[in-house]
């Protein structure tokens, strides 16, 4: 009898972990019938991916930080599908020491990967990982700096782009709008390009961590927070907490932003106008699934925020933004008074 593989995002560990997902998913098309249910198919295996589009630009470092993830072999498929399709790209892996052996060392050396890997040690302070992403982050920037690699592109070692030509998508985007300092510290250059994936509209400061792209020294000017000093053990959202003394907290994603505008001389005003302002001036924000993008991590829904149907989730996608560019998008102020419910 020929052995049958479950095939199941999220990933799993094992198989018990895979049927449950498995029956989670019949579970959801059972009982969503008031709904329309779309599915995506993508290859696993960088062998079965297409090679008809090979973009050859060697100016844009890939750095994907954190842990290897090693069900389906599913960070070292995603070494591969880039460099397959950017043969010319530097690759840069920022991980921890204990992810890495003599293999695995062999492998990036065979298909010019550049490894970073530094000694994990466990946070005793910041709020859970924060401090970890903000130090492998800027270890592989480091390294991307001394290489002199004008662009980087920063994503996650769980998360994968099967888009082609994303190097030339987004230096093309960038160049489509340019940058002007707004205070004598501003140390930032050129705009930054953010996904629209956990950008969230009402969350003030809070551009999405995952994903980042501009010249590697403004890339770095993001990330070279200083660490996290405060203890944080969560972020309870209960009835006591609106929505903006949630944002005040400052953690994930609005500390490292907030962090940023500090630096570079923003005085935080904690409104949506000057959030609003912020993105319209700064960055760029581009759409997730113009990257065909894939995180294979809790959830099996493609959009999964948009499932909540709750305006806490909105996310900022493209079209969001040339509103807020152009100053044209109506956005009601008083949901960041609302309390979590």
């Amino acid at each position: 009898m020929p052995h049958i593989k479950i095939i199941t995002v999220p990933l799993a560990q094992n198989l018990y972990q895979k049927l449950i997902t498995l029956l989670n998913w019949i579970y959801i098309r059972i009982f969503k019938n008031n709904k329309y249910v779309t599915e995506r198919y993508r290859p696993i295996n960088f062998k079965k991916v297409d090679k008809n589009f090979i973009d050859k630009t060697s100016d844009v470092a890939f750095l994907l930080r954190g842990q290897i993830i090693k069900t389906d072999e599913f960070t070292k498929n995603t070494l591969m599908m880039y460099r397959l399709r950017y043969p010319n790209a530097p690759i840069y892996l920022s991980t921890w020491k204990y992810c890495i052996d003599d293999k695995f060392l062999s492998f990036a050396k065979c298909n010019n990967i550049k490894v970073i890997a530094t000694k994990y040690s466990k946070p005793k302070s910041g709020y859970k990982s924060d401090n970890l992403q903000i130090i492998s982050n800027v270890k592989g920037l480091q390294v991307i700096i001394k290489d002199k690699i004008k662009y980087t592109i920063t994503t996650r070692t769980d998360q994968r782009f099967y888009a082609n030509n994303i190097p030339l998508y987004l230096k093309n985007i960038i160049s489509l709008y340019s940058y002007k300092k707004t205070n004598p510290k501003d140390k930032q250059i050129n705009r930054l390009i953010g996904m629209s994936f956990d950008t969230f509209l009402y969350r003030l400061y809070g551009l999405g961590d995952m994903f980042l792209f501009g010249l590697t020294e403004d890339v770095y000017n993001y990330w070279n927070s200083s660490l996290d000093s405060r203890i944080i053990s969560s972020t309870s959202k209960n009835k006591k907490n609106t929505i903006l003394s949630l944002n005040k907290v400052r953690v994930s994603e609005v500390y490292f932003m907030t962090e940023f505008l500090k630096r570079n001389g923003h005085s935080l005003k904690w409104t949506l106008d000057d959030y609003l302002g912020i993105l319209r001036n700064r960055f760029i924000i581009v759409d997730s699934y113009s990257f065909d993008f894939l995180w294979p991590k809790y959830s099996f829904f493609e959009e999964r925020f948009k499932d909540f149907e709750d305006i806490r989730y909105k996310e900022i996608s493209h079209f969001d933004w040339l509103l807020i560019k152009n100053q044209k998008i109506k956005v009601n102020k008083e949901i960041l008074n609302k309390f979590w419910d």
